[in-house]
């Protein structure tokens, strides 16, 4: 799910490329925030598919300190530095949740969306998503990004 990709080996530090699953509401978001020049945050998202030998309890217990693993981005330069294969959230650091995820792979920076695998769903940092249609809220214990 591939929204936006930032390159580092360019001219230009930080072009962007549509890629294919393109979600233009999740781009606009992110380059106002980078605009704004406002202090972002990114979570490391602490599941089997991140950290693939790390026992899921152990994922569990730390994804209870996820405020101690904010790591703070000052400008767009900074999203290069994040660990590379890693996805994690990325948002505001004054605000609580997002729905919107970062990742590097090497050293191109990938902005993107974040669905539920069973059902479709957006699904955001606390892991609820509210659905208007329904008035049903998704099960956070059941998530699986």
């Amino acid at each position: 799910m591939k929204t936006t990709m930032i390159n580092s080996s360019t001219a230009d530090p930080m072009p962007i490329e549509r890629l294919a699953h393109y979600e233009p509401e999740v781009h606009q978001l992110v380059q106002h925030w980078l605009a704004s020049g406002q202090l972002l945050a990114w979570i490391p998202i602490l599941s089997q598919e991140n950290f693939p030998g790390v026992p899921p309890d152990v994922l569990q217990f730390a994804d209870r300190y996820q405020e101690a693993m904010r790591w703070p981005i000052h400008r767009p330069e900074d999203l290069l530095a994040l660990p590379d294969g890693i996805t994690g959230w990325l948002m505001p650091a004054d605000a609580d949740d997002t729905d919107v995820a970062c990742g590097v792979w090497n050293g191109e920076v990938y902005i993107l969306g974040v669905q539920d695998k069973r059902t479709g769903r957006k699904q955001t940092l606390l892991g609820e998503r509210f659905d208007i249609a329904t008035g049903q809220v998704d099960d956070p214990d059941q998530r699986e990004l």
